[in-house]
């Protein structure tokens, strides 16, 4: 029963352990990151090369970015109610760097109409690593005579990184019109572990021990492209961009299992094993449209967005060769699966002046999940598992000032995301009369926080110094021709 108590446990916990099905978590550029995604049709620093290439005809100036100076507080606050009566809530939190954008614009002599850029942009990354733990003396799993000493593990980690390198261009016929294409080379790396051990000291001087793991790998690469039209119509400035599907270049990972239990009062042991490496795999990534506006009102202005989605039917990521348990004869087989609906996001946000060298910024945007999984099969042998199973909606707030000072633009500010669920099972263990994790009537609570705090540098790229060597390759160019 303990057995089963726990790995009831690695279920709940998988449920509530990440952001892994939105599109709008992630802000980019100094003035972009603080009005949250609702840029792009008026986007006005280098975030441009993700919401709108289109836009980089509007940046005057050679000018190079870095917004790597982020990071960020999660927090989650479980609230357990089982028998009518509400647990005291559990919390965890972790602090730490955020994904970024690094980003340079420069011209090519001749060219005039022509603006180019590159790009390093961090596009997801999360990790996330639950434990829960059980040690005691007592009756505690009752196919055991007498009293034992127990103890109990539940390891949950679910890790990602991706990261895009990319080349924009843009060209404008005339003050009023642009259009612009980014190409990004896409690498994504992800990997998750779910793994229960329960060991027992009994009277009779036996130990007995359970061990289940399953876990899977894979790495990425892949291309796409994001195409932006932008006009620029005072007081007005829209824009639209669509981004392609990913087109997927390359891709390995791996499975694995493990399932040895020592078995209890003469049942048999089981001893099964198995580890695959060097897999194929792929990764899908859906066609999305976006469309945006800014106005200027006097010397404010309010920018607003919206971006459709579309649907990925289900597909597979990765298949396991079917191998053999080796203690049961059992064939098995591990797939890797992924399957997620239509979104649209929207985002607002509004622009302040308070002086020429002080503008200030304030922002909400949406981020619904694409999920259409819940949790993954509890099955002590995990043979279809779903990549993206958070279905939860996460709103996002933020705001923050920028500084014009004569050598660069200095962003300070702050953004908040945040989101509740409720998961229907209980995620304490029983106590007090309560009967806890077996209470099918039971549900918690999940309370999930995310601040990022942000210095954002924007320099002119020092024009005098990059015209210069600009103007000597080109002009050696020419003597040598």
């Amino acid at each position: 029963m303990r057995v089963r108590l726990l790995i009831i446990l690695s279920i709940i916990l998988a449920s509530a352990s990440a952001q892994d099905a939105h599109y709008w978590t992630e802000q980019y550029g100094t003035r972009s990151m603080l009005l949250s995604n609702s840029v792009y049709g008026s986007v006005e620093d280098l975030g441009a090369v993700y919401y709108n290439p289109a836009r980089l005809s509007f940046i005057e100036e050679n000018a190079f970015l870095i917004s790597g100076k982020v990071y960020q507080l999660s927090s989650y606050a479980f609230d357990t109610n089982t028998n009518g009566e509400r647990t005291s809530p559990k919390r965890q939190s972790s602090f730490g760097g955020a994904p970024s954008l690094l980003a340079g614009t420069y011209r090519v002599k001749g060219w005039d109409k022509h603006s180019f850029a590159y790009s390093f942009l961090g596009r997801r990354n999360m990790d996330i690593s639950l434990t829960e733990s059980s040690s005691t003396y007592g009756d505690v799993l009752p196919i055991l005579p007498g009293e034992e000493y127990f103890s109990g593990d539940v390891y949950l980690q679910k890790k990602f990184n991706e990261e895009w390198f990319g080349l924009s261009w843009s060209f404008a016929p005339n003050e009023r019109f642009s259009i612009g294409l980014s190409n990004f080379l896409t690498i994504r790396k992800q990997n998750a572990l779910d793994e229960t051990q329960i060991y027992a000291y009994t009277e009779a001087q036996d130990v007995e021990s359970y061990k289940n793991n399953n876990s899977y790998s894979f790495s990425h690469a892949g291309v796409l492209w994001k195409i932006g039209l932008a006009w620029n119509l005072d007081p007005i400035t829209c824009g639209i961009t669509i981004t392609t599907p990913m087109v997927s270049l390359s891709g390995n990972g791996s499975f694995n299992y493990d399932y040895v239990y020592t078995g209890i009062n003469e049942a048999n042991p089981i001893y099964e094993r198995n580890k695959q490496n060097d897999l194929d795999m792929t990764y899908k990534t859906p066609f999305s449209i976006a469309g945006g506006v800014g106005v200027n009102i006097k010397r404010n202005s309010i920018h607003a967005s919206a971006e459709y989605f579309g649907a990925i039917s289900e597909y597979t990521l990765m298949t396991s060769e079917p191998f053999t348990g080796q203690s049961t004869n059992t064939e098995y087989q591990a797939v890797l699966v992924d399957k997620l609906k239509p979104v649209l996001n929207f985002g607002i946000g509004y622009n302040f002046v308070f002086s020429d060298a002080l503008y200030g910024y304030i922002s909400y945007s949406t981020d619904f999940s694409a999920a259409s999984a819940t949790v993954n099969e509890g099955d002590i042998f995990r043979a279809k598992t779903y990549a993206s199973t958070f279905k939860s909606n996460i709103n996002h707030f933020g705001g923050g000032v920028v500084m014009h000072l004569k050598r660069a633009d200095i962003t300070l500010g702050a953004s908040l995301a945040t989101t509740d669920y409720r998961i229907k099972r209980s995620l304490v263990f029983p106590e007090d009369g309560n009967s806890g994790i077996f209470d099918p009537d039971a549900y918690t609570d999940v309370h999930w926080n995310r601040w990022r705090f942000i210095v954002g540098v924007s320099i002119p790229f020092l024009n005098d110094f990059a015209k210069k060597w600009e103007d000597k390759l080109l002009n050696n160019g020419d003597k040598a021709n």
